[in-house]
């Protein structure tokens, strides 16, 4: 499987709010951070269940932008929409893909 098979998989679940779906992206180590400093906001499987399953109650959905591959790396930028208020976020995220698994994600905000 490509590395962004894995990230468009990732974004057709988060998408749909399919929070099994979604986590079977990730690996079970998952760290999340925020760049350029690298806070972590997330770490472990459990915790991305526990934030993604209040996220998906918002009916999210992400429209990619521009997508770029480094490496194992996957960047996307991103407009995150909440499907209940119609409020949009502009994001990048980068993604690693490590054995098919999305392993650590960076979040830059405006």
């Amino acid at each position: 499987m490509s590395i962004e098979t894995v990230v468009e998989k990732q974004i057709e679940c988060y998408n749909s709010q399919d929070i099994e779906g979604f986590a079977r992206t990730y690996a079970d180590d998952i760290t999340v951070y925020i760049f350029p400093d690298n806070t972590i906001t997330l770490s472990g499987k459990k915790a991305l269940i526990e934030r993604y399953t209040e996220t998906f109650k918002k009916k999210m959905f992400a429209d990619i932008k521009n997508r770029s591959i480094v490496g194992n790396k996957v960047i996307d930028w991103e407009i995150a929409t909440n499907g209940l208020t119609g409020e949009s976020t502009s994001l990048m995220a980068i993604y690693e893909i490590e054995d098919n698994l999305i392993s650590k994600v960076w979040f830059i905000r405006e």
